[in-house]
Parts: structure tokens; C-alpha cells; sequence
């Protein structure tokens, strides 16, 4: 009898328990966001991963893109949060068409994935400011 009552007892806190919160999304099925100004365009992606970073390409057909440092004139901001400042900005030279990883290792693992709204903002790359916006 108190075997039953043991299993009962344990029964019942099991259902009261408060559900399992549901895995994040992944970083990568935020899809990528594109700002087209002063003849460059950019198109950036975040890469699923365990720091999060962002796949980032420059394009132009009248500019040299290898004197943008991205690692200086980036920032990113989750939930309308601090600006966070990347931490590497991995891209060979490629003249007119440079692409690289942004990388944001400040930032909490898992962050990305649980933010509703994410700001890249990037500065002085033919333009004065770009905002990309990723929302869920």
C-alpha cells in the first residue's frame, strides 16, 4: 500500500510539473537580410555554431572592399539590448567581392536563438549606417 501511494504521490508531481520549454530555433533559419547603398551591397546570415557569428558578404562593382574592417565598424544588439561589439572579422581580401565570418563571441551561447528581434548594424561601408533586422 504505500508503494502505491509512493507512485501516486510521485504521479501527481510529475503532471504539475511545468512543461519542458521548447529547443530554441537555430540561428541559421533566421534566413539572411540585405542593404543595398552606395553602390555595395551587403548580405549577411548567421551560422549555427557554438559562438555566434554571421556569414558576411560585400559586393560592388566600383569600390575596393578590402580596406572595411568590419570588426571596427560593426555592432550588433538583441531585444533592443546593449550594443555588442564582434569580436573577429575573418575575410581574405577579395577586392570588389569580399565575404567573411563576423563573430560575436561576447555574446551568451544561445542568445541568438532565443532573441525575438537581432540589429546588425554596420557603419561607413559606403554608406553611413545600415541596420539589418532579423524578427521572428
Amino acid at each position: 500500500m504505500r508503494l502505491a501511494g509512493a507512485l501516486l504521490a510521485l504521479a501527481l508531481a510529475a503532471c504539475a510539473a511545468p512543461a519542458a520549454t521548447p529547443p530554441a530555433p537555430e540561428a541559421a533559419a533566421l534566413g539572411e537580410q540585405r542593404s543595398e547603398a552606395g553602390a555595395v551591397t551587403v548580405v549577411a546570415a548567421w551560422l549555427d555554431g557554438p559562438v555566434p557569428s554571421l556569414r558576411v558578404a560585400l559586393d560592388t562593382h566600383s569600390v575596393d572592399l578590402d580596406g572595411f574592417d568590419l570588426a571596427a565598424s560593426a555592432r550588433l544588439r538583441i531585444d533592443g539590448g546593449a550594443w555588442v561589439a564582434p569580436s573577429a572579422w575573418d575575410a581574405p581580401t577579395g577586392g570588389h567581392h569580399r565575404s567573411g565570418t563576423l563573430t560575436f563571441a561576447a555574446l551568451a551561447v544561445g542568445a541568438v536563438g532565443a532573441a525575438r528581434t537581432i540589429e546588425l548594424e554596420i557603419r561607413d561601408v559606403a554608406a553611413e549606417s545600415r541596420l539589418l533586422r532579423w524578427q521572428r
